[in-house]
């Protein structure tokens, strides 16, 4: 997306940008949340950790350049390893996590931020997926759960006909229709005038709709 926009194409998938802004802010808290659990200690945790993103970094854009499907499946089967390694853990150590408290940056996060915790999610309705934070192991199952959402993101991303668009955006889409549907059917009952407004408004609504399609 950073080569589209230095090309000019700068419209071209902003809210599947949208999308995967969410999804690396997703992963940064994964990250806050290790950090906090002392995961970031030690000099050789950090060192491998910083380089091997960079690597994972190039490796992908390389991908991308020859595919960007093939690139996608990629990350589809890296989220899939992760889904697997964090439901091993948490069934091994089930009693210890739960007698365990939650980082305050997981509270935050899953509590709090649920505006960008929606935004990633592609195959859930925003607002219906909230998980409990108890305790460390109600986290852990929180981000087994959100590397399963990215799988299905990646998955949907390789389909041609599927288009990525922000869940946020789509809920804000059928929440102006059924508006204007409401004031359709309101105005049925008051007669002319009132129709005449509620077209003008339903007429307005739409053309600030299409007037955003260009930047899907």
């Amino acid at each position: 997306f950073h080569l589209f926009e230095s090309l000019g194409w700068w419209r071209l998938g902003m809210q599947i940008k949208r999308v995967h802004f969410a999804e690396e802010f997703n992963e940064a808290h994964h990250l806050l949340t290790m950090e906090a659990l002392g995961g970031d200690a030690r000099w050789a945790d950090r060192f491998f950790a910083f380089h091997s993103a960079i690597v994972y970094y190039w490796v992908l854009v390389l991908i991308w350049l020859v595919s960007p499907t093939l690139a996608y499946n990629f990350s589809e089967l890296i989220e899939s390893h992760a889904v697997d390694t964090y439901a091993e853990f948490v069934d091994a150590n089930e009693a210890l996590l739960k007698s365990l408290p939650a980082p305050p940056i997981s509270r935050y996060y899953w509590l709090q931020e649920t505006y960008m915790f929606d935004e990633f999610q592609t195959g859930v309705i925003p607002g219906t997926r909230r998980p409990k934070i108890d305790n460390l192991y109600d986290v852990f199952c929180a981000i087994r759960d959100d590397e399963a959402a990215h799988v299905s993101t990646m998955a949907d991303c390789q389909d041609r006909d599927f288009l990525a668009a922000s869940p946020n955006y789509e809920a804000a889409v059928v929440a102006a229709a059924l508006a204007a549907a409401a004031v359709v059917s309101r105005d049925e009952e008051l007669g002319d005038v009132a129709t005449d407004a509620a077209t003008d408004l339903v007429g307005e609504i739409m053309a600030r709709l299409t007037a955003l399609i260009p930047f899907l």
